[in-house]
């Protein structure tokens, strides 16, 4: 029997005034919706959240201390999406969670919110995401600054990127010098991160759960 694959659309996972429950209401009725106003909910559902996705909400402040927990992306993946996905807040379990685990960096690139969108691989051909948001973009105070600085500085280092980490997006230039809208890597890496759920939105490499590790606060070149 094939084992179900975890529903990471469900509109009642959000809050009632919740771009993303927008967003996923609107796509179910695509036939009725005009595809400029769907792309317009998109880009408000994408940014939503953005106190989890940096780690700039008081539940991470308890996670400071956590010592990370190992697993691998089948685990990962294989997780329930929580019942509900607080807008400002997480979820209890995996996004309380800071995980730790090794895998294929496939390739990766820089979105418009000026995080690095890295997809992961194992050898069984499953996959999810890794976010390293950039330090200019992260417009509260985040518990795990120092890290992200530190991730963000280390993922530059090693594939000869520039950038001025310290400047927004919107100020900066289109990608840093060395990288194209996606760039395959084929490196070994280990990373620490805070577990998120996001929403399947057409995402490269997105998990069937839409877990991800956002933001990663730590990453290790290992081949």
């Amino acid at each position: 029997m094939t084992a179900p694959v975890p529903d990471a659309e469900d509109p009642g996972r959000y809050h009632p005034e919740s771009a993303i429950r927008e967003f996923l209401v609107a796509k179910a009725a695509s036939a009725q919706t005009p595809e400029v106003m769907t792309a317009a909910l998109k880009t408000a559902a994408v940014h939503e959240r953005w106190a989890v996705k940096t780690a700039a909400d008081a539940d991470a402040q308890g996670m400071t201390g956590q010592a990370p927990t190992p697993a691998t992306i089948a685990e990962l993946t294989a997780l329930a999406v929580p019942a509900l996905l607080p807008p400002d807040g997480r979820s209890d379990g995996a996004e309380k969670t800071v995980w730790q685990l090794t895998a294929t960096l496939q390739e990766f690139g820089r979105e418009a919110d000026g995080d690095y969108h890295m997809v992961l691989a194992d050898a069984q051909g499953n996959t999810m995401i890794g976010e390293i948001p950039n330090p200019g973009d992260i417009t509260s105070p985040s518990y795990f600054a120092t890290q992200i600085t530190d991730a963000r500085t280390a993922f530059d280092g090693h594939f000869n990127l520039v950038e001025d980490i310290s400047a927004p997006s919107a100020q900066a230039a289109p990608a840093p010098a060395g990288t194209t809208a996606f760039r395959e890597a084929g490196a070994t890496v280990t990373l620490t991160g805070l577990g998120f759920f996001d929403f399947a939105h057409g995402q490269r490499g997105v998990a069937p759960n839409a877990i991800e590790l956002h933001p990663v606060i730590g990453i290790t070149f290992t081949g």
